[in-house]
């Protein structure tokens, strides 16, 4: 009778010391961390680590004009971070708006460090949002939440760079636009039009935006070229201005010219600009008049001829297409020394001193075509649609517009054959601020814009768009005869695209986009079009896909221009995992749900014997039950139906794993045992994890592995010390 209450007496002791924590639903327990004990082995030992979202990012701003410094706060667990970039412009109002998430792209996907330097900003007038995640892929750690968002911008150029032409003899004035986090600015000067060889002359402070440059007598009358530069809070300089042309008047000058305007030149050429102006007094006889002349795309004042005694003068200088030319005039005679004197420039330039619009510009053009043309299929081929944007001119000159659309077989053709006539005034914009003309059907087309007799240049060649293709599916979990090593570095296969041509047309390729929303953000992944006689399937190996994440394809036809207009219907999928991965994130809902059971937790050993339930946060059940087994321990763990997360953690998506099986654990007197049990998964990814290889030895897992089943898969052996 004694012996055996002994026996029961050690039974006993083993349930309180004998047993370790992989009685539970089973998670990682290195062996001889922790000994035998029942409170170990009934409670979680390890938890599944989280990387925290690095804190405190900063991020330069004003402080290059060629790059953008980040740095951040390290994340214990991290081995390396992952820089995220939006580049958001102004908006119609001037301010900045949020940036959306299809913005975002990947600047380095491997920073081993808390700094980065971003060397490929390039837009002086951009805000660049930046956004820092923490990874381990090395222990097949889950991303961190991105980092809150910050916006750093590079340090700007003086823009609207103005000086006097001739406006004082004693000097010059120089403006310019003020540049965000600017703490000064550097004025120089020199002789050569290209900026070289100058010199500073000032710096002024930041709340300053105009210099005076004293001239002295000698220099009245010389050319200058002057330069600014703004100097931010780390005393660098930014990248200077374009050189812009200055000078003070010398006594004795001609009268500045007046009246300039341009007389042929809006719209009525193809090839040259007429001016004239109002001739000049001078002492001299003769007088010389210089032609300037800036434009919409170069404020830059460049001189492009002048004459004798002229009052008119016709500019044919590499004139461009959709450009607005601003001409100004300058007169010279020479005293009766010899010396050639220079007359202040005339008051029709683009802008006036003070940085505003002149209404006196004398503004001219050549005839234009349209900057933008698109060619759309409507129904069928023999139905098409041109949409083009309205040439250059004001609403009184487009209106006197008539453009004609000319068709042909080849892209080279000679667009002999015009297919449709319209006049501007009968045409109306549409939503997109675009005419739109409906024409016959060819293979290519080219549109004119005539006002009279005058014809422009024939736009850019376009080709119809062809119809939607009809995605067939985008795989979801799906395996394609995968190698481990066809998965990215989160463990994470390709999705394979498929579709079909449109009816009644064929596309010279196709383009394959993906966005995480359905709506919005979607990016062309393909580099080059996939051709019509391949098989009509994209295998997408996304980098940046991550476990428990779907995606959003869809396919756009193009002709063989590579225009395309037409979008398929989105089709949602998602790569499989690894076996290695599948693990991991099956093991994020046991780990969950062990969680909530208030017996195994509790702190007196005793109380951890007998049953226990609880509820999935989204649907079933966990029964837990620990008892005596003959000369050791057994623990039952059962799910049912049970689900804690939702795919992305959004409801909608629906649930992530929902588990339905047994991970228990039978151990002996010396806390040596086994696991066995096999969990049904549904959801996001189905399939199975098979408990019954797993050893236990010491009281702790201590070899054999998992059988790890995803659903289009084969069972795998993933060892025991790989779930975290």
């Amino acid at each position: 009778m004694m012996k055996r209450c002994f026996y029961l007496y050690l039974i006993f002791v083993f349930l309180l010391t004998g047993c370790a924590e992989m009685f539970q639903g089973k998670v990682d327990m290195p062996v001889g961390s922790g000994g035998g004990t029942l409170s170990g082995m009934l409670s979680e030992k390890v938890a599944i680590t989280e990387l925290a979202a690095p804190a405190q990012l900063n991020v330069s701003k004003g402080d290059s004009s060629t790059s953008i410094d980040l740095n951040w706060s390290a994340v214990e667990g991290a081995v390396s971070y992952l820089v995220q970039r939006a580049e958001v412009l102004p908006n119609a109002q001037g301010g900045y708006d949020e940036p959306t998430e299809e913005l975002f792209e990947d600047l380095e996907k491997m920073v081993y460090g808390t700094t980065y330097r971003d060397t490929t900003a390039t837009k002086v007038n951009a805000r660049y949002y930046y956004r820092v995640s923490a990874e381990n892929n090395r222990d097949k750690l889950e991303s961190s939440p991105f980092t809150k968002l910050d916006y750093g911008t590079l340090f700007g150029v003086p823009g609207n760079l103005r000086a006097d032409l001739g406006l004082y003899t004693d000097r010059v004035n120089v403006y310019w636009d003020k540049v965000e986090y600017a703490t000064a600015y550097e004025i120089h000067r020199g002789t050569d039009a290209s900026g070289a060889g100058s010199v500073r002359l000032a710096t002024v402070t930041a709340d300053r935006t105009k210099y005076t440059n004293t001239i002295s007598t000698d220099d009245q009358g010389k050319e200058f070229y002057y330069t600014v530069y703004a100097v931010n809070r780390n005393d660098q300089l930014s990248t200077a201005s374009s050189p812009q042309l200055g000078f003070a008047l010398v006594a004795g000058a001609p009268s500045q010219p007046m009246n300039v305007q341009v007389t042929n030149g809006r719209g009525t050429t193809t090839a040259s600009i007429t001016i004239k102006w109002d001739p000049v007094t001078a002492a001299s006889d003769t007088v010389t008049y210089y032609v300037y002349r800036s434009s919409s795309e170069d404020s830059a004042l460049l001189l492009v001829g002048g004459g004798k005694d002229i009052t008119e003068y016709t500019d044919s200088r590499s004139l461009k297409t959709g450009v607005y030319y601003y001409y100004q005039v300058q007169a010279a005679a020479l005293d009766e020394a010899g010396t050639e004197l220079k007359s202040k420039f005339s008051d029709s330039g683009r802008l006036t001193s003070d940085g505003k619009e002149n209404k006196k510009a004398a503004e001219g053009f050549i005839l234009s075509p349209p900057d933008e043309v698109f060619a759309e299929k409507v129904s069928d081929q023999e139905q098409i649609t041109i949409k083009f944007s309205p040439a250059i001119g004001n609403e009184a000159e487009r209106a006197a517009y008539v453009y004609k659309v000319y068709g042909d077989t080849s892209q080279t053709g000679s667009f002999a054959t015009a297919v449709a006539s319209q006049n501007a005034s009968a045409l109306k914009l549409n939503s997109e601020g675009y005419y739109t003309m409906a024409v016959a059907s060819h293979s290519y087309y080219k549109v004119v814009t005539e006002n009279g007799d005058t014809k422009s240049k024939p736009s850019s060649v376009v080709a119809p768009t062809p119809f939607a293709a009809v995605i067939k599916d985008a795989s979801k979990a799906a395996n394609f005869s995968f190698r481990e090593s066809d998965a990215n570095g989160s463990g994470v296969y390709p999705v394979k695209v498929t579709w079909s041509k449109p009816d009644n047309d064929t596309p010279a390729g196709y383009h394959v986009y993906r966005s995480s929303s359905k709506d919005t953000g979607y990016r062309k992944i393909t580099s080059d079009p996939i051709s019509p006689d391949a098989v009509l399937e994209y295998l997408d190996a996304n980098d940046t896909a991550k476990a428990g994440k779907k995606y959003w394809y869809k396919v756009l036809s193009v002709n063989s221009l590579g225009q395309g207009s037409h979008y398929s219907d989105p089709v949602q999928g998602y790569g499989a995992l690894t076996h290695e991965q599948y693990l991991v994130e099956f093991y994020k809902t046991i780990s969950s749900s062990l969680k909530k059971l208030t017996r195994m937790h509790k702190p007196g050993n005793t109380d951890k014997l007998g049953t226990d339930d609880t509820v999935g946060s989204i649907s079933g059940t966990l029964n837990y039950n620990a008892s005596i087994a003959g000369l050791g321990a057994r623990i039952i763990m059962r799910y049912d139906n049970y689900a804690d997360f939702y795919i992305d953690g959004n409801k909608d998506n629906g649930p992530y794993f929902v588990l339905t099986g047994n991970t228990n654990t039978t151990a002996d007197m010396s806390s040596n045992g086994s696991m066995d049990g096999t969990v049904e998964c549904k959801g996001m990814y189905p399939g199975k994890v098979y408990h019954d290889k797993v050893a236990v030895k010491g009281g702790a897992a201590g070899g054999g592995t998992y059988g790890v089943e995803p659903q289009g898969f084969g069972r795998v052996e993933v060892p025991y010390n790989k779930v975290k």
